[in-house]
This record gives structure tokens, sequence and C-alpha cells, in this order.
């Protein structure tokens, strides 16, 4: 603090100094009298005096500076002595579900050390007075991570004296693996991320995962000295777990913008057939979108649950369950689509699993107005029932939500889309006595008056066994529709507290409405008993919740708890925990703040279109939370802007006391040679006064020459600042002209490329034709294998019947070796006789022949021609003709031995075409391996041309685009 105020006065000195010195002179004749000569000495006291107060101002700023520098070079000499890495951790933006008073504990997962913020004041956005934390770790973080925990603070309402108790509300992991510190370098860098504090429901059946709040951490690793590092401890509050603190199991409630859907409530079926004992069953209800050809384009089922028995033969369940189909736009213009609604029964026996649908509805979804809710009773006339095999029934609730940007176009033009998400009782403020199957039925049109008991909900029965189309039926009830509209909430369970698990009722409401908008709490446990009016239980109490002040909001969302007003118990303290959104009109453009493209006639799906469209909410919703994150930015930039043009400006100062002092040392200096240097000639002459005068005009004129010389020296650095700064654009200019040299060179070497495109293109055809030629060459030689093998096969034939022949020879040869006197020498001597005679009459016909008649000598050469083939083509019988050994005549022996010379020929033409189908064989095998890799090759170059011919293609396009 002394070296602070020395500073000040160093600066606020020698600014204030030069005042008396140029107001001295003026106000020096005033204080003298006219006429007196001897006013120069008190001139020179207050000259002197100003002078001393300099001096001493001037000796006061070199001590502090002395000071300054003294410490600063202190500071600087001092070397750590060991290095301790720190994550510095800062916690930004934070929010909660509920309003309480909260603090965050951070701890690296697996280690003992804990770092907490201060305890916030209650708000569902908390402000931590420390949010910088740090947490001793080693340099690598590759495999460590931190866990950031949410607690808040209860006060027991029994004893508000004693100290709050800490409850953890949630927790959420960062990985810090992007966290690692370079070598030579003392900080990572900074990561900025968002993390959820998650927890895990009290329901031990379901178990579910609720977000309960968020923060942005921002972290980076330091390293310290180990003086700073002992200096680190932080205060912890003490966090242990109390039994009074309020129910934590509600997450956030996100604003999610409405879109175009089919909600479905399932409440009840019941008359269901109970299976035998051995045999095992679960009820289902699935949700269809249908086309006209009966193409499901969605689907959306229930979960399974088990039926109770409630008779011998007849069942009930109880779904509670809400089911959420997308109905595009481009999908509720096509013609003949259908909703269908279907009760399946999944039966699990020893032969399997087997689905049967015991009730099938089907609708049209635009016999549906928008936000109009009906509550339809599906079961089977009194006429039709059964007692061998009951009709089962079915209770569900339907509303159709339309797109944000319709809200504004439907009900009077000033009607405001409304959200109420339905928590539940409070346990604090419990129901006199237990309900079973409670409801809250919100109603936006209708007010509550002095008589509510016949308040009541309207249902619609459909009989599905008679022939009354559905779609025609809610077109009716809708036509004829004048009841109270109620948007209903799941049955709940048998408790004085019951809870809805943070069901959300969406509907429009007017502004008059919102003032006293109307909650409907009833008691359903008489359905079993009156199946008729399923929905016609007594009315219990209601509330009241004016939400006129959320008009205008940007959608926020407020908890209000009214209480519940019980007409059995007026005087009871039970409370409806519930919380409401009102949107404003025209917030379509705030909703979709990004185009979106439009989506052609049934071209994707209505799974892909509702993901598309979660993705764009996603994203609106972090855009939403960017832009909220970017102000807080921009908040700690200006101050940080600030910090530094204040620390500028301290140092600006500086500058101009340094500059003060340098004058007030020149004029000094000056001064000091004025009086030891002899008065110039004339100015004894001169009167004190008019010394002043001129002296304040020659120290003016000097100030105006040095402030001319500064700034002529300030306009010199200009310019060369300018000069260097048009250096490095004439720099920039010749690597531009490179680059558009090599730009220029490569749009050449493309479009000379281009240009070897139609070239590209006939060799692709010539190859074509020379591939379809291969094929038809392959083709052929495969014909000509063909035929190959049919030969092989006639030659081993042929060798089979002629080794056949042979042998049939041999043993003819043998047998009449044996038998010389036989039945068969008989027979040969006949034919020997018979070609006897065959060859007289030969001789006769040549004879005739000789004579020169024509006919008979063609037929004669006829004969002739065909005689010896006939006998060298009858190898068999000619050996039947010969006699035993040498009893066989000449022209016999001739011509056996002409069949046996056929014989060896024949023999050699089968070896020979047996080498020449193996060759063949051979060749075909070569060409077709040939003709294969040269296919394969020739598809591989085509392949690489057509992909050549694609890239610059695309090349000349996007050239074309930039041109």
């Amino acid at each position: 603090m002394h070296d602070t105020d020395a500073d000040t006065e160093a600066i606020s000195g020698p600014e204030a100094s030069p005042e008396p010195v140029a107001g001295a002179a003026p106000d020096a004749p005033e204080a003298v009298p006219e006429g007196e000569a001897g006013d120069a000495p008190p001139l020179e006291e207050q000259l002197r005096r100003d002078k001393q107060a300099l001096e001493q101002q001037l000796e006061e700023s070199q001590k502090a500076m002395e000071e300054l520098r003294r410490q600063n070079m202190t500071l600087l000499s001092k070397a750590p002595v060991a290095k301790n890495w720190v994550l510095d951790v800062a916690v930004g933006e934070c929010e909660f579900a509920s309003a309480f008073a909260y603090f965050l504990e951070i701890q690296l997962d697996g280690h003992a050390e804990k770092r907490c913020t201060d305890v916030s004041q209650p708000s569902e956005r908390p402000v931590f007075a420390n949010s910088t934390l740090l947490l001793s770790v080693d340099n690598d973080l590759m495999s460590e991570k931190l866990k950031v925990s949410a607690f808040l603070n209860v006060v027991d309402p029994s004893a508000p004296d004693a100290a709050p108790t800490a409850k953890l509300l949630g927790s959420g992991i960062l990985n810090l693996e992007e966290l690692k510190v370079q070598e030579s370098s003392t900080t990572s860098k900074r990561l900025v991320r968002n993390v959820s504090f998650t927890r895990t429901t009290s329901d031990a059946s379901e178990g579910r995962q609720l977000v309960v709040g968020r923060a942005t951490i921002v972290m980076q690793v330091k390293s310290l000295s180990l003086e700073d590092a002992s200096a680190m401890e932080l205060a912890k509050p003490h966090t242990v777990a109390s039994a009074l603190a309020p129910s934590l199991d509600k997450s956030l409630w996100q604003a999610r913008p409405f879109e175009s859907r089919l909600r479905v409530l399932v409440h009840r079926a019941d008359a269901l057939p109970v299976l035998e004992g051995s045999s095992h069953a679960s009820m289902r209800v699935a949700v269809r979108l249908l086309q006209s050809g009966g193409h499901v384009m969605h689907e959306m089922a229930s979960r399974s649950l088990s039926i109770t028995p409630v008779t011998t033969t007849a069942g009930e369940v109880c779904f509670n369950q809400e089911i959420v189909i997308p109905l595009s736009a481009a999908s509720l213009q096509s013609s003949g689509l259908q909703v269908s609604l279907s009760l399946e029964m999944v039966s699990s026996t020893s032969d399997g699993v087997s689905t049967d649908s015991l009730l099938n509805l089907q609708w049209s979804p635009t016999t549906l107005p928008v936000l109009v809710p009906v509550h339809l009773y599906a079961r089977a006339s009194n006429t039709s029932t059964s007692a061998s095999r009951p009709r089962p029934r079915l209770l569900v609730s339907l509303t159709k939500e339309p797109g944000h940007e319709a809200l504004d176009g439907l009900g009077d033009g000033m009607s405001h889309g409304l959200e109420v998400r339905v928590h539940g009782v409070p346990v604090g403020r419990p129901l006199p006595d237990v309900v079973e199957g409670a409801l809250v039925a919100i109603c936006p049109e209708a007010a509550i008056g002095a008589d509510t008991r016949d308040l009541c909900i309207p249902v619609a029965t459909y009989y599905y066994d008679q022939r009354v189309d559905l779609s025609n039926f809610l077109e009716a009830h809708f036509v004829a529709a004048s009841g109270l509209k109620c948007f209903l909430t799941p049955l709940a369970s048998s408790s004085r507290t019951p809870q809805w698990g943070q069901f959300v009722v969406r509907c429009l409401a007017t502004t008059s409405s919102l003032r006293n908008l109307a909650l409907l709490f009833f008691e359903c446990a008489g359905v079993r008993t009156d199946p008729d009016t399923p929905l016609s239980g007594a009315l219990l109490g209601f509330a009241s919740v004016d939400a006129s002040s959320l008009i205008g909001s940007q959608a926020t969302s407020r908890s209000l708890i009214p209480d519940l007003r019980l007409l059995e118990a007026p005087g009871a303290s039970t409370s409806l925990e519930v919380e409401v959104r009102v949107w404003p009109r025209g917030s379509t453009s705030a909703v979709s703040s990004s185009p979106r493209p439009p989506v052609e006639r049934g071209s994707a799906p209505a799974a892909l279109e509702q993901e598309a469209k979660d993705f764009r909410l996603h994203h609106e919703l972090s855009v939403q939370l960017s832009k909220e994150f970017n102000l807080r930015a921009a908040a700690l930039k200006r101050a940080g802007e600030e910090i530094v043009g204040l620390r500028r400006q301290v140092q600006l100062l500086k500058n101009e006391n340094k500059s003060l002092r340098t004058q007030i040392e020149e004029e000094e200096k000056l001064a000091e040679d004025v009086q030891h240097r002899p008065p110039p000639e004339g100015l004894e002459k001169l009167s004190s006064a008019e010394l002043a005068m001129k002296l304040q005009r020659t120290v003016e004129k000097y100030r105006e020459e040095k402030a001319k010389a500064a700034e002529l020296g300030r306009r010199m650095e200009d310019v060369l600042k300018e000069v260097n700064r048009s250096r490095g654009l004439e720099r920039s200019l010749e690597e531009l002209q490179q680059v558009h040299l090599e730009q220029n060179r490569e749009l050449q070497r493309l479009q000379e490329e281009g240009r070897k495109l139609d070239t590209y293109r006939q060799t692709a055809k010539t190859q074509e034709k020379v591939i379809s030629k291969l094929e038809k060459i392959l083709e052929s030689s495969l014909q000509e294998v063909q035929k190959a093998q049919k030969v092989q096969v006639d030659i081993e034939r042929l060798k089979t019947e002629n080794l056949k022949l042979r042998e049939r020879c041999t043993s003819l040869l043998t047998r009449k070796r044996q038998e010389l006197g036989g039945e068969e020498a008989q027979e040969l001597k006949q034919r020997l006789a018979q070609k006897d005679a065959e060859i007289d009459r030969l001789k006769s016909m040549a004879a005739e022949l000789k004579t020169g008649v024509v006919p008979r000598a063609s037929h004669a050469s006829y004969i002739l021609d065909e005689v010896p083939e006939s006998s060298a083509a009858d190898p068999v019988e000619k050996p039947h003709a010969q006699p035993a050994h040498a009893a066989l005549s000449a022209e016999e022996q001739e011509q056996l031995a002409h069949v046996e010379a056929k014989r060896f020929e024949w023999e050699q033409r089968c070896l020979a075409a047996e080498q020449r189908l193996q060759m063949l064989q051979q060749q075909l095998t070569d060409s077709s391996k040939r003709y294969g890799s040269d296919i394969s090759t020739l598809e591989v170059e085509i392949a690489k041309k057509d992909a050549r011919i694609k890239e610059l293609e695309f090349l000349m396009r996007q050239h074309e685009a930039g041109s």
C-alpha cells in the first residue's frame, strides 16, 4: 500500500507542477502595486517555493521507483527450487433443475485430494466466488480422469439454527488425456469442456440415468514453485449425506420446440386372455405408421408387461406409457397414410415364442385436429361378448402435436404454446389418505368455478366389432365434441405422494387462460367396478397456476408448487409440484435459425427425418448454449481489455511523468544557465513583468518547438512503419504472383489432360471392341474344344469296335483251323462259289462295257466302284471264307492283307488324332489362360482410364465453377 501511494503521488505531482510555473508570472503583477520597482523579490520567493515543492515530489517519486525496482529485482532473482505441477480448474456457467444452495467438488478419480468451491446463493444458475481450484497432479495425465461432483446444502426445517448438511446431487467425469505438457514448457493448452451431472434414480426397478445439471469447466496444467504450492490448500465444505434433503431425482428440462408427431398415451388394457400356468405371456402396444400399400414407415412399441390375472379367464395390464410417432409434412400429404394401434400378446411355450394381435385399430392421422386430445376406449359391444373367450379392451389418449412453425397460426391468433411438466405431490406435504390410480388433468380452456363436483374426463367409447370405421368415428366425435378439453398424465401408483415421473404435457393456451391455468386431480380407483366409464373417477381436488408472467420470456421455465385444494379435506396442506414453460409468439425464427432443406415427397423414411429433426434441435440448443457462453466470454474479454487499458493508461501516465520530469530538469538546467550567464544587453531597462512575459513566451515557444520535434519524430516512426508494411505487402504480392503462376501451370496441365479425354474415350471404345472380339475367339475355341472332345469319343468308340472285331477274327480263325470239315467250311465253300459267280457276272458286265453300252457301263462302273469298298469294309466276313492254312485263295489272302493294312492305317490315324487332340487341348488351355490374363489386364486398364476420366471431368467442373 505504501508503494502504491508513493507511485500515485509521483504520478499526480508532475501533472500539477507546470501550472504554478505558468501561472506565477501573470499573477505577480496583481499582487504587486503598480509603479513599485521592488516587486522582484516576492516573485523569486514564489518561484523558489514551487521549485522546492517540485524537488521534494521528485525525490519521493524516485524513492518509490527505486523501491519498486528493488522488489522487482528481488522477485526476478528468485529461482524456483523445484517444479510442482498443478491442474488449474475454473468453474464457468452452471445450471441445475431446481433453485438450491450449491457447491462443486473436484477430485482426480482414484485420488484422495479434493477441492471445493464456496456455497452459492439459492439459484438455478449458481455463481461461485472462488471458482478457480487447484489440484496437485503429474505432468502426464494420459490415464487420469477428473470427477466433478455437485452438492446442495440442506437446512433442517425442524432445527433452523443448526448447520446445513450437504447432499450429493450428481457427478460427471472428464478425460484429461488432451492436457499434455510439451517439453521445455510450463503450461499446457486450455481446454473448455461441458460436464453433465448425472444420478441414478431411486427406483431400483428402473435405475434410469437423469441429467440433473451441467457446468462449463476450463482446465489447464501449470507448474508452480513449492512456495506457491504450499499455499494452495483451500477450505472444503463438509459433505455428508442428509436424509432431510429434497428429492434429487429431477432432471434438467431442456427447451425442445414443438414437433409434428402423434402422441399416444396408453393407460391400460383389460379383459385379456390368461394362459395356462405352464406358458408365459406378456402384452405390449405397438403403434405403426403405414403407407397405402401396407408398408411400415415407422414403428414404436411399449415395454412388454406381464398379465395380472383378475379372474380365472381374464387379466389386465397397466401400461402408463406414452408412445410417440413422428409425422412429417411429406407423409401427411401422401394419400392412404394410416396409423395402426395394435395390442399384441407375446407368449413363450415349449414350441417357441409367438406374437398374436388381439386388437388392431387403424385410422387416418388427418382426422385428428392438432392439440385437441381424445381419450379413446376401444371395446367390444355387449351383444358380441362371449363367456368362453373375452374380448380385450384398451384405453388410450391420442394427441396430434404440430410443428413449432405452425403455433402462431393456431387458436385465436393470440395463443401461446404451453408446456407443463408434472412432478407430483411433494414428500413434505402429502395427501391425507392413500390414493390409487391418481392422475392430473390439465385444462387450458376451463376456468375453475364454485361447483367442481360435476367435472369429469370425457371418454369416447368405440365398439370395434361394429361396422363403423375408426376414422369416421373420430370425425363424428370431434364434430359433436363439446366437453372439457383435458390433457392427461398417466395413472400413478397407490401412494400418499403420487409421482408422475416428470411427465410433459403440451397444449395451446390463450393469454387469459394463462392467468388461471386449471389443474384437476382425479382418482380412478373404480375402473374395474365400472368398465363402461374407465376414467370416471372422483375429483379429489384442483389447483390453479398463474403463468402470465412467463409470456415473452424466451421459453424459460419456472418451477411452481401451487396449493392442492382437496374437496373432502379443504384444510389439508397439500401441494402439487409442476414446472411451466410458455413459448413466445413469433419464436419460429429462434427455433429454426438454420434453413432446413426441402424434403421430397416420400424420399426418406420417417425415422431418418426424426433423427435429422432431433439433430437440428440439439444443434440449436448447443448454438444457444454457445451464444450464452460467448456472451460470458465476451464479458470476460471486455473486463480483460479494460484491465489492459488501465494498465496501458498507467504506463502512459508513467511515461508522461517521466517526460515531465525530463522537462523540469531541462528547465532547471536552463534556469541555472541563465543565472550563471551574464544578462544580455537591454534587460536592465525591462521591468519584472516584462521579463516574466518574455520568459513565458520563450518557454512556450520552446515547448511548441519541442512538441513539433516530437510530432515529427512520431510521424517519422509512422512513415517507417508504413514503409515496413509496404515491404511486407510487396513480399505478399510476390508470393501471390508465384502462387498464381503455379496455379496457371496446373490449369494448363489440366487443360492438356482434358484435351486427351476424347483420345481416352476412343481408346476405351477400341478396348471394348478388342475385348468383344477376344470373347468371340474364346467362344469359338471352346466350340473347337468341344468338337475335339467329340472326335476323341468317336475315336475311342472305333478303337473299341476294332478291338472287338480283331478278337472275333482271331477266334474265328482258331475255330476254322480246328474244324476243317465242319458246317462252316461248307458255308465258306458256298460263299466262295457265290463269289466266283459274282466274278463271272462282273466279267460279263465288263465285256458288255467293252461293247460300248452306256447304261450298263455306268451301272458296271458304279458296281466296280462299290465292290472294293464293300469288300474292304467287311473285315469280319472275309476271314470266314478262308479255309485252314493254305486253303484260302490268293485273292482272299490279298484282301486280308489289305484289311490288315487298313487296320494298321486306322491305328496310326487314331494315334495321330490322339496326339493332335492333346496338342489342341494344351493350346486351348494356354490360349484360355493367356486370353484370361489379357482380359483381366484390359479390364484393369479400362477401370484406370475411367477413373482418370472421371477425375479430369471433376477437375474441369471445378475449374469452370471457379472461373
